[in-house]
């Protein structure tokens, strides 16, 4: 993978000096406000001269402070393949906000770019034509299972968001020709959505999962939805493989409302009968 210029500078800052040190942290917090900022303003806020300024840039490669900022401007830019930035306990809130959006804009770029339209084409159409669709979940994957049936009741569908594996093999076990088992999964390695969807298929009704591609869970599905997932997330919110998922959800709502005929793709009338008043 590519280390950009920006994560260069936040992983060597420690093997600094003090004076280019500040001049890193600096840079590190305020990246889209330096690429606009001259030499001698930089100095004067990070209290170094305009040498020490120089002595950076040259550390990176760079002859003078115009070829620095134009490379830290080029690494503002989400890009393929994922690029992932690790949230440290040393970030400042700034390094929060920023890290979170190039990582969350990373990621759909990157869905973008690897994305096959023809496997949303193929799950659309499963999905579009079952008589009823149970959607399947674990983990922390449950909340996509959760915003899918949302999204697929507003489009008129027939569907309901399985949580927990009691109800999961309820279902599954009654499964009938013309439904359908829509599965998110991460990894797509999960055993017990593999086994659902063993299940569900044993009972003549059809398997559409969005997880990776090449797992477990493809290798017994009738449509995959192929997302990468990430080797490197935050422990605790690992946003950007879940993101991904939601936007393969818009996706197929959108496609499966144009395969309809809707006049509507975005289904906001349907959601006359659920407003409530505004203040």
């Amino acid at each position: 993978m590519t280390v950009s210029l920006l994560q260069r500078i936040l992983s060597e800052r420690e093997e600094m000096h003090p004076a280019e040190r500040r001049v890193a942290e600096y840079v590190g917090t305020a990246p889209s406000e330096v690429i606009h900022m001259s030499m001698a303003r930089l100095s004067e806020i990070c209290s170094v001269s305009d040498p020490t300024i120089m002595r950076f840039c040259r550390r990176f490669g760079f002859d003078g402070y115009q070829d620095f900022k134009l490379n830290l401007a080029q690494s503002l830019v989400p890009s393929a393949p994922f690029a992932y930035e690790q949230i440290v306990p040393q970030d400042s809130i700034a390094n929060v906000v920023r890290k979170t959006c190039r990582n969350s804009l990373n990621a759909i770029q990157r869905l973008e770019e690897d994305l096959d339209p023809a496997q949303i084409a193929a799950a659309a159409a499963l999905l579009g034509g079952a008589s009823w669709t149970g959607i399947h979940a674990t983990g922390i994957s449950e909340v996509n299972a959760l915003d899918a049936e949302h999204k697929f009741q507003r489009l008129g569908m027939r569907c309901q968001a399985l949580l927990g594996k009691q109800r999961q093999w309820m279902h599954a076990e009654g499964a009938r020709p013309g439904e359908v088992a829509l599965i998110f999964s991460q990894s797509g390695h999960t055993k017990q959505m593999v086994e659902v969807a063993t299940a569900v298929r044993a009972r003549g009704a059809r398997v559409v999962s969005v997880a990776a591609d090449d797992s477990p869970l493809a290798r017994v599905s009738d449509a995959l939805i192929a997302v990468l997932p990430y080797d490197r997330t935050e422990l605790m919110t690992p946003l950007a493989s879940r993101l991904n998922h939601h936007l393969v959800t818009n996706m197929l709502v959108t496609a499966i409302a144009i395969n309809s005929g809707s006049q509507f793709p975005d289904q906001l009338p349907a959601l006359d009968s659920w407003q409530t008043d505004k203040i």
